[in-house]
């Protein structure tokens, strides 16, 4: 009898182990495809949702908690472009989208970089604002350059007040971005 409780506890444990919640307030993702991996952490009072995004091609979404995917002011994404010979780094993926942006029914639309951002494991992310969308959002997006392609996380807000209060979450969610295909840093070089 012990040992039958220990086996359904065990497969209940299993089960739930390998189920994934839709929805995660703060919780972990990891994007993986063919040559990268990595791994985000919803900002602190933000939602983790790796499905409502999925009909737009959005493997996760971020957006504030008490607040929806579709209904939120702002709301951060991440997604990944492979390298090919018309884009090989950030500047070439910026004019790209400024590039589709205009040939999309934004003609004005157009990047400033603002800043980079260190990441968790030392990557640098570059950040530019996109202005000039013909519905009003406001957008930044984070650049980082991986071996064969590029990361991307964009935050876009429905107004200007909105966008300057998802900054700062924002700039954690950019932060917490760790490449999990590099090798770890030797443990004897961190005490040098």
């Amino acid at each position: 009898m012990l040992l039958s409780r220990f086996l359904v506890a065990c497969l209940i444990a299993c089960c739930v182990a390998n189920t994934r919640a839709d929805q995660i307030l703060e919780g972990f993702t990891v994007l993986k495809g063919d040559g990268y991996a990595f791994e985000l952490k919803a900002p602190l009072g933000w939602v983790l949702d790796d499905k409502i995004g999925n009909d737009q091609g959005l493997n996760v979404v971020f957006y504030p908690e008490h607040s929806t995917w579709d209904k939120s002011d702002a709301v951060c994404f991440a997604r990944v472009r492979s390298l090919d010979n018309r884009v090989t780094n950030v500047d070439e993926q910026v004019r790209d989208t400024v590039k589709a942006l205009r040939e999309n029914g934004n003609p004005k639309v157009d990047a400033k970089y603002i800043k980079t951002l260190t990441t968790q494991d030392a990557s640098k992310a570059k950040i530019y604002y996109y202005t000039g969308d013909q519905f009003g959002n406001n957008e930044a997006t984070a650049y980082i350059q991986a071996k064969a392609s590029v990361h991307y996380i964009t935050l876009s807000a429905r107004s200007m007040k909105a966008f300057h209060d998802a900054l700062p979450a924002f700039d954690a969610l950019v932060t917490s971005y760790e490449d999990l295909t590099k090798p770890p840093a030797e443990v004897s070089s961190l005490f040098h």
